[in-house]
């Protein structure tokens, strides 16, 4: 077969990129992926001739994938090179147990992919058969076994998702009722100036003033009030007082001019008797 495009897949992209250049010097259209998983999804649109697949892998490894390709009727003729720095037979025994074709030891050199590209130029009189060497059960148990991963991935991806999810929540939540408690402290801050700047005494006089003044006229008129009434009442009750003093000095002053005019007729009639009985002495001298 002849060799113009080719599928490099590996995790490492220096290895992706070292095998592309070899690749494009023999005038091999090569594109490159990163993971089993990603080489399985270009295979669904893309037929290349060739692929060159690493063995260790995050998630699905080569040989997995290589086993995938070989079970799938649209990618089964595609040959497969494990790019790999395990070597042995044994190793190469297995490549070809799982329906690689061969195996390409890292670091490869320029006569390495040669003689790769040249091998599988040359008919191989097992190919018809070699693409029946996967057992269906261990495709299934494959195919089991991905399906399974992928709803791991998946699970870990919502989970993932809910997490940030309600991180960003969290962190919402977290910015608002900062915002909320500055704004708080702003308004009290606000209202503690207003009321310091009403309690100042200046302000306070200036603002109270006029309440001050009204309040000052009202209390000075009750208390003249207060003294009026207060004043009258003492003047009624010396008043009173002068007026019961006078009644009693009345009193007094009859019953002294009663006695004081008794002792007078007293006396008046002591005096008519004496001068009356003088009157008499001097008659009865007389005559």
């Amino acid at each position: 077969m002849s060799i113009k495009h080719a599928l490099v897949v590996d995790d490492s992209k220096s290895a992706r990129i070292m095998l592309q250049r070899l690749l494009t010097k023999m005038n091999v259209q090569t594109e490159t992926v990163d993971s089993a998983e990603a080489a399985l999804t270009f295979l669904e649109t893309t037929q290349p001739d060739v692929i060159f697949m690493d063995h260790m892998m995050p998630g699905m490894d080569g040989l997995e994938a290589t086993q995938l390709i070989r079970a799938n009727p649209k990618t089964a003729t595609i040959p497969t090179i494990m790019y790999t720095s395990k070597e042995g037979e044994d190793y190469i025994t297995m490549a070809r147990s799982h329906g690689a074709h061969g195996v390409l030891a890292k670091p490869a050199n320029q006569d390495a992919v040669m003689a790769v590209i040249q091998a599988l130029d040359e008919p191989a009189a097992n190919d018809e058969n070699s693409n029946n060497a996967i057992a269906l059960a261990e495709v299934d148990h494959l195919i089991r076994k991905h399906l399974k991963l992928a709803i791991a991935e998946a699970k870990a991806e919502v989970s993932a998702g809910l997490d940030s999810s309600t991180q960003q929540l969290q962190a919402q939540q977290s910015y608002q009722l900062d915002q909320i408690r500055s704004q708080l402290l702003s308004h009290q801050e606000q209202q503690l100036a207003n009321l310091t700047e009403q309690l100042d005494a200046q302000q306070l006089f200036k603002r109270t003033q006029l309440l001050n003044q009204r309040l000052a006229a009202a209390v000075a008129d009750k208390l003249i009030k207060k003294s009026a009434d207060d004043l009258v009442a003492i003047v009624k009750t010396h008043r009173a007082e002068q007026q019961a003093a006078l009644a009693d000095s009345n009193v007094q002053l009859e019953k002294k001019a009663q006695q004081f005019i008794q002792r007078a007729v007293i006396k008046a009639a002591l005096i008519g008797a004496a001068v009356g009985g003088l009157i008499g002495v001097v008659a009865a001298v007389l005559l």
